[in-house]
């Protein structure tokens, strides 16, 4: 039986093989939660220069906007979650960021694998995407 870490590193060949996830460049980074939250970050930063002409934006407002982005990606229930001010906004930069850079973030990665029937939509690939499963070794 191929190992959790074999299916994802399989996965990762098959994109830098035969589907290339964008046709005009050689290289794509794929950011994993670290990436994504500074990428959001800086992301809202830019949106609050633009509406305040300040660029800075508080912790806890990146945190909100985090939880709340992680569950529109995943499509999973908004129960309890007000969405944050200015958080399309916010979702647009974040977009604009990563294709601008030549990124992915790991949900998309997700999403294009399940869109390819690549991998099943089961509890431990989502827990490799939240961070509670092992690292991968190169």
């Amino acid at each position: 039986m191929i190992s959790f870490q074999q299916k994802i590193l399989n996965l990762i060949k098959y994109f830098r093989r035969q589907r290339p996830l964008f046709s005009n460049s050689e290289r794509t980074t794929v950011c994993g939660a670290d990436s994504m939250l500074t990428a959001l970050q800086l992301s809202m930063a830019e949106v609050n220069k633009q509406h305040h002409g300040d660029f800075a934006v508080s912790l806890s407002d990146v945190m909100e906007t985090w939880k709340y982005l992680l569950h529109d990606k995943l499509g999973l229930s908004y129960e309890n979650m007000e969405e944050p001010e200015n958080y399309a906004d916010f979702k647009k930069a974040y977009q604009t960021f990563l294709a601008s850079s030549n990124m992915l973030d790991i949900i998309d990665i997700y999403q294009k694998c399940c869109a390819l029937a690549l991998v099943p939509e089961d509890e431990s690939y989502l827990l490799f995407l939240c961070g509670k499963q092992m690292c991968l070794n190169y």
